[in-house]
């Protein structure tokens, strides 16, 4: 928000001209009425004026009222060091992870205040690249079609910027034993038209044995030798990933392909019968993704856009056994999605426009498994497709700057229902409510509701059995370490969970001009029939699951089932808080230096701004405000606000 003083917005809010009067001169009292004023008349000629506030959006910001709680310039970016913006993000976790959703809470993430197709279009962005990073609430997820268990990172790239970037790096255990090579090249490329990105990595690592971290040998069981067992595989990775956006008329239009393959080996000991080859696990992974994104605005306050993704991933497994015969698993996944959005002010009120957005997506799954495991051979096909439509309502009751129950400062509610058809499930509901509320200036309070219910996922159903000979675990009905055989797959037999999910959102900003906040939340969640995998062995478990595990004759624990289970309820509270402070340290030498760049700055604009009143044609290339040509008024692009 900018205040703009009485005298300053005379030249620009006057009343019609009369004739003969200059534009922008300010007009008196006597000009508007045509009488004397007398002595009542200001001693400038001027008419007093009450203070007008001008309110404007910062570029690529996020449209709504929920404000972001931490927001980073380019020095703040810098100061964390990272080489990439997927290594920010890694920094930023604790700022950005939410305690409310699923699979750990991850950031959704905008480009500019608009959707991107998914992370693999933005993570190769070098930091330099980035003007700047707003972290909203949970809140904010809704407006833009995502459900409200996920905080929003807005991060809004400069209008220029071109790199070439390589990076080596090599890493050794301080212990020893494992090391590791990282190579990377890097291009960006962003104009006003668009941006080029095309990112290669190659990452190795070596295997790190039992031996190499003095793991006591088990005299009982010969077959666990440290010298041939693994406690961290070798691995090999390479990946491939281009971007390429391009602003098509008034449409930003994004392209994004990612190639990726992993292979990795464990020794899992030697096989019984004094043979003096290690058992073996060979893996190997290709990922192949696909993805676009379309933005664009309906009309000065509606924006549409459209995302859609491609996944194929590709995994094959090897595992030696004692038998000399060697269990294979295999496993073909192929996810396809599309997703459609509209949002923006729907009526006007006195406190605001009532915004609205709506969203509808559709997702098609398929995952073929087969395995052949001690000559049985078993196979699976689960296929999966999903409808759904979300729809979302925020509802300005007070405002400040509209002066419509001042006294309660900025207060909104909002309301969201999303609706799920599943071809293996039936259908899914989601709800929420909340409210919106900021009595003071320098705080805002968050308080919202949702009550969601969950289905599993089609790896969870119908994965591989997949059987791992010799694998360490503590057992802690008998109090002693044994190796046993675990079992890994799908469960056909899971049924959806149901979620409740209350979230009341604090955060203070005392000081008007200096960057500090303190941000507290408390989450707490209940779930019936939560999908969780197998967890440790303890005498309780046991018990409940007593199918889950095999003893020998002796008592002693020899087989896990490891695949995952309904449970019957889970509750879970958490309160997080945090402490934001941010300051410029500069050197005088600096602050000289940007002082005396200001002042050229400011030189060149008045001697072009002096030319152009008199008549004079400026040399070719030359620029006016912003870039824009002389004046500074040339038509803007997509997303230049």
């Amino acid at each position: 928000m900018v205040t703009a003083a009485p005298v300053a917005m005379a030249a620009r809010a006057a009343a019609p001209q009369t004739p003969g009067q200059v534009p922008g001169t300010p007009q008196t009292a006597s000009q508007d009425t045509g009488q004397d004023n007398g002595g009542d008349a200001p001693a400038d000629g001027m008419e007093e004026a009450e203070e007008v506030v001008v309110t404007g959006q910062l570029r690529g910001a996020v449209q709504g009222d929920v404000k972001p709680e931490l927001v980073l310039n380019p020095a703040d970016i810098r100061a964390y060091g990272a080489a990439s913006l997927a290594e920010l993000l890694t920094e930023l976790e604790p700022q950005t992870r939410s305690g409310r959703g699923r699979g750990g809470g991850g950031p959704v993430l905008l480009l500019s205040g608009r959707r991107i197709s998914s992370f693999a279009e933005i993570r190769d962005i070098p930091p330099e690249a980035i003007e700047r990073m707003d972290i909203l609430p949970e809140e904010a997820a809704l407006k833009l079609g995502y459900r409200a268990d996920q905080r929003v990172v807005n991060i809004v790239l400069r209008r220029r910027f071109r790199s070439i970037t390589g990076e080596l790096d090599a890493t050794v255990a301080t212990a020893g034993g494992r090391g590791g090579q990282d190579a990377e090249l890097s291009m960006l490329r962003i104009n006003r038209d668009g941006r080029l990105n095309l990112d290669i990595e190659y990452e190795r690592d070596t295997a790190l044995l039992e031996s190499e971290r003095e793991v006591a040998r088990d005299p009982n069981v010969p077959t666990a030798d440290p010298n041939y067992r693994t406690l961290l595989p070798k691995t090999e990775n390479v990946a491939l990933n281009g971007v390429f956006s391009r602003n098509i008329g008034k449409v930003a239009a994004t392209a994004n392909l990612r190639l990726e393959q992993n292979a990795s080996e464990s020794l899992l000991g030697l096989p019984v019968g004094g043979a003096t080859t290690p058992l073996q696990r060979a893996s190997d992974t290709g990922t192949l993704h696909g993805g676009f994104s379309l933005n664009g605005d309906l009309s000065p306050k509606w924006r549409w856009s459209v995302t859609g993704n491609w996944d194929r991933v590709e995994s094959r497994t090897v595992t030696d056994t004692d038998s000399g015969r060697s269990d294979r698993a295999r496993s073909v996944s192929n996810v396809g999605s599309i997703d459609a959005l509209v949002n923006g002010a729907l009526l006007p009120l006195p406190a605001g426009d009532i915004s609205a957005s709506i969203r509808a997506s559709g997702r098609t799954s398929d995952l073929q498994s087969d395995s052949l495991r001690g000559g049985l051979f078993s196979a699976s096909d689960i296929g999966r497709d999903t409808g759904s439509v979300q729809a979302n309502i925020d509802l300005p009751i007070a405002s400040r700057s509209r002066a419509v129950l001042k006294g309660l400062g900025n207060l909104s509610l909002n309301g969201n229902v999303e609706v799920e058809e599943l071809s293996d499930f039936g259908t899914l509901l989601t709800y929420g409510y909340g409210v919106n509320w900021s009595p003071i200036e320098q705080a805002r309070l968050i308080a919202s509701f949702t009550e969601e219910e969950g289905a599993p996922s089609a790896q969870q159903l119908g994965n591989p059995l997949l059987t791992t000979p010799n694998v360490r675990v503590f057992d802690f009905v008998r109090g002693e370490t044994v190796d046993i055989t675990r079992i890994d797959g799908g469960n056909p037999n899971l049924i959806a969970d149901n979620r409740s999910v209350m979230k009341l959102g604090l955060n203070l900003r005392p000081l008007k001009d200096t960057d500090l906040s303190f941000n507290v939340d408390y989450n707490k969640s209940t779930i019936r029939n939560p999908i969780a995998s197998f967890p440790t062995a303890t005498a309780e478990i046991e018990a409940a699951f007593p199918d889950r595990f095999v003893r020998d004759g002796s008592g002693t624990l020899i087989r896990i089932d490891n695949r995952p289970v309904n449970f019957l309820r889970s509750e879970r509270e958490q309160i997080r808080w945090g402490i934001n402070f941010s300051k410029a340290i500069s050197s005088p030498l600096a602050r000289k230096a940007a002082e005396a760049f200001q002042a050229q700055r400011a030189a060149r604009q008045a001697a072009r701004e002096a030319a152009i009143a008199r008549g004079e044609t400026l040399p070719p290339g030359a620029r006016g405000p912003g870039g824009r040509g002389p004046g500074g008024d040339g038509p803007r692009r997509f997303g230049e606000g």
